[in-house]
């Protein structure tokens, strides 16, 4: 498929796509997590467990939606671009230029993220998803790191793509360059359950928007966004053998 001739959403359905998907995730993250803190369970467990119960579900949903319109039957066929190959050498190397730019931005800007987190203290406690782990046992710990690392680390990031890079990026064609800011800012924006993070995130998905949107290869954003939250999550793994 030409995907230059890819139909294109207008900027109010591309802030739809990006942002009601994030409300669906933080109301279900704000209905699941109470009851796991009354239940001694880490906030990190629900927002995981939101990403089974309505980050895929619902993306994989509309993507399938859309297939079923476009084809008459549930497929992914002309609905998720950016199917290009990069040949391996290269997509080994700019896959880690994705996440040097990811990894980088979280580095520099952490402080950023700390100034901003008072502006949120009006949430409840258990919204803050980066709270003191060592006040559980290591087994809580360790079934924490477990669900983080399959649920966020890998199925979450795997349909974000799809859905995002693969979905809604080739629709905003007609930005021409400035698509993949664009679509960087609104996707940090749809992690309504972590706003403290909007700047810092939106330069950190930003490499990886312009590597994808350039290469035509969504298996790019999808490997550095699997390096990137597995990563992530090593640190809570080192906590639980210490």
């Amino acid at each position: 498929m030409d995907e230059k001739q890819v139909s294109q959403h207008s900027l109010g359905l591309t802030i739809a796509y990006h942002l009601l998907p994030g409300v669906a995730i933080v109301a279900g993250y704000a209905l699941i997590t109470p009851f796991l803190r009354n239940a001694g369970l880490p906030s990190a467990i629900g927002i995981s467990l939101a990403v089974l119960l309505v980050l895929v579900p619902l993306e994989l949903g509309i993507l399938f939606w859309q297939g079923k319109k476009r084809n008459g039957r549930f497929s992914l066929e002309g609905i998720v671009l950016n199917r290009e190959k990069t040949p391996r050498g290269a997509f080994v190397l700019w896959t880690l230029a994705a996440l040097f730019g990811a990894v980088l931005s979280f580095a520099l800007f952490s402080a950023l993220d700390k100034a901003l987190l008072p502006l949120f203290a009006w949430l409840p406690d258990w919204f803050f998803i980066n709270e003191d782990l060592s006040a559980y046992s290591k087994n809580i710990q360790f079934i924490n790191w477990l669900v983080i690392f399959l649920l966020t680390g890998l199925l979450g990031p795997y349909v974000e793509e799809l859905y995002f890079r693969g979905f809604l990026l080739p629709r905003m064609a007609w930005m021409k360059g400035w698509a993949p800011l664009v679509e960087a800012f609104l996707f940090a924006l749809y992690h309504f359950w972590s706003p403290w993070q909007l700047v810092t995130r939106t330069l950190a998905v930003l490499p990886l928007g312009y590597i994808v949107n350039w290469k035509r290869d969504i298996r790019i954003g999808i490997a550095a966004h699997w390096l990137l939250n597995v990563v992530g999550s090593l640190e809570l793994l080192f906590a639980v053998f210490r």
